[in-house]
């Protein structure tokens, strides 16, 4: 079987179940604890290596990391990449890198397909994605949602544990998943297992994690909420997490049950969501009013209680942000109130969903005809020096654009290849300066877009008529030196170009 990698390996397998049970009873031959993480995504590969990282008082690893994916081409090759020293993410984050090297020549990380890792595990820490369905965008209330193939790979986890594990779920899941499904289900298996259950202590401990430059550090060097779902599961969590994440500096803080914790991780995203969807009024009501929205937002931050107040923007993307509202109201509609939903916060993702929208009529000012023009999008992945594509704003943005006959060209410095949409992805600059441009939209705060100056831009646009900035890219300065070349500037949030734009 082939697994192919957006690295650009390409990675042949075969599976022999007998040698690669032998191959981890070797690899945990030792009196170090086992930690089991499950799914190598962009959490599961931060938590391996800070895991991996963490030493006893003397400098030695604490634990045996095994990383388990998937036997697939969707996932064999991150298997293969773990146990050459490399992490199976695309990262800004040089430390990252020097994790997985660290632990590969330490010799205590490795990553298998096998579901026999599960029997040597003395923790277990379950970093599966839990997706949920929008039926279309701006409706959230028409989405779709299963807890079984999550609780499927529990069940796998369950079939194979033996006494004395700690279970601890970092993935987020709707408020009510650990106590109300989980626990129960694993301790029914236990008990037909033989298992003496009051020993396998379940916990859940939501990620904070934050792909980017510091993104091992989100994981051991910040706050981290954690709860067991009864006092030994507690100890036992609190323990482990301490191991491995800096406590003098960012201290845990522990809640009364899981579905407290659950509950905190959806209720701060489903606020973050809020806060951005409810700026995206404002951003219209400045641009029609002629205000730059940014100096604005810089004054009202002056005051300490409004630091967070969110900034125009050219959408919202990612795994957590688009969908963690919709867990929520789920649980409450389906575990707690039926018939009840949290209809603001549903209404935030709705305009979430649609901000790109406003960026094609931005692109309509000037051009309200699209058909045939070239529009060169700069920044597909959904945040800035991060490689990740997932839900990004950029897939409606593009979706618009070309349903309205646009040819819609695509530059992110780190990503190639674009696998929701199928697209190559031009890397390089020199790649886009032999492209015609009519338009160009700036949407993601990339270092290298954050760097450029007038002569930068002008010089891999040669032939722009008008440029967007979707993110506050674009200082006043370096758009007053652009329109010396002829080039219209509009920006999201920056109402106070709009003169420029009625005098020309």
């Amino acid at each position: 079987m082939i697994s192919r990698s957006p690295f650009g390996d390409v990675i042949e397998y075969t599976i022999n179940a007998t040698e690669e049970q032998q191959r981890l009873s070797e690899f945990v031959h030792n009196t170090r604890k086992t930690v089991v993480i499950q799914g190598l995504g962009f959490v599961g590969t931060a938590m391996a290596a800070a895991v991996a990282r963490a030493r006893d008082t003397h400098g030695n690893p604490l634990y045996n990391v095994i990383g388990i994916d998937l036997p697939d081409e969707m996932n064999y090759w991150k298997i293969a990449r773990v146990n050459t020293g490399l992490p199976p993410v695309v990262s800004t984050d040089k430390s990252l890198d020097a994790a997985y090297a660290a632990a590969y020549h330490a010799g205590n990380l490795t990553a298998t397909y096998s579901s026999f890792a599960y029997t040597l595990a003395d923790i277990i820490v379950v970093d599966i994605h839990l997706d949920i369905k929008k039926a279309r965008l701006g409706d959230a209330r028409a989405y779709e949602f299963t807890l079984e193939n999550y609780q499927e790979a529990l069940r796998v986890v369950a079939e194979r544990i033996t006494n004395n594990t700690l279970i601890l779920i970092e993935t987020t899941v709707p408020p009510g998943t650990t106590e109300n499904i989980l626990k129960p289900m694993i301790e029914r298996i236990g008990r037909e297992r033989g298992l003496d259950t009051s020993t396998i202590h379940i916990a859940h401990s939501y990620e904070r994690v934050m792909p980017g430059r510091d993104y091992l550090r989100s994981i051991t060097d910040f706050y981290r909420v954690y709860a067991g779902t009864d006092k030994a599961a507690c100890i036992a969590a609190r323990e482990f997490l301490s191991s491995f994440i800096n406590t003098r500096d960012f201290p845990l803080t522990e809640l009364h049950s899981p579905t407290a914790s659950e509950m905190s991780k959806v209720l701060e995203n489903s606020f973050r969501a809020m806060n951005i969807a409810f700026m995206q009024e404002w951003t219209e009501f400045a641009e029609a009013a002629g205000v730059n929205l940014f100096d604005v937002i810089r004054a009202i931050r002056v005051r300490p209680t409004h630091r967070n107040i969110m900034s125009p923007g050219f959408g919202v993307g990612g795994y957590c942000l688009t969908k963690d509202s919709l867990l929520a109201d789920w649980s409450y509609s389906s575990l707690f109130a039926p018939g009840k939903h949290l209809d603001m916060s549903l209404s935030a993702i709705n305009t979430n969903d649609l901000m790109p929208t406003h960026t094609v009529r931005l692109l309509q000012r000037v051009f309200p005809d699209l058909r045939d023009k070239h529009i060169t999008l700069f920044g597909v992945s959904y945040l800035n020096d991060v490689a990740d594509t997932r839900y990004s704003p950029a897939e409606l943005f593009y979706d618009l654009c070309t349903q309205a006959g646009a040819r819609v060209q695509l530059h992110d410095p780190l990503v190639s290849y674009w696998t929701e949409k199928g697209l190559e992805v031009c890397t390089q600059f020199d790649d886009i300066r032999l492209l015609h441009h009519d338009a160009a939209v700036f949407a993601v705060r990339h270092s290298e877009y954050l760097q450029m100056t007038a002569e930068d831009i002008h010089a891999i646009l040669p032939n722009v008529r008008l440029i967007i900035d979707a993110f506050d890219i674009i200082s006043d300065s370096t758009a007053e030196a652009l329109r010396s070349y002829g080039i219209t500037l509009l920006g999201v949030g920056k109402g106070h170009w709009n003169a420029y734009l009625r005098s020309t």
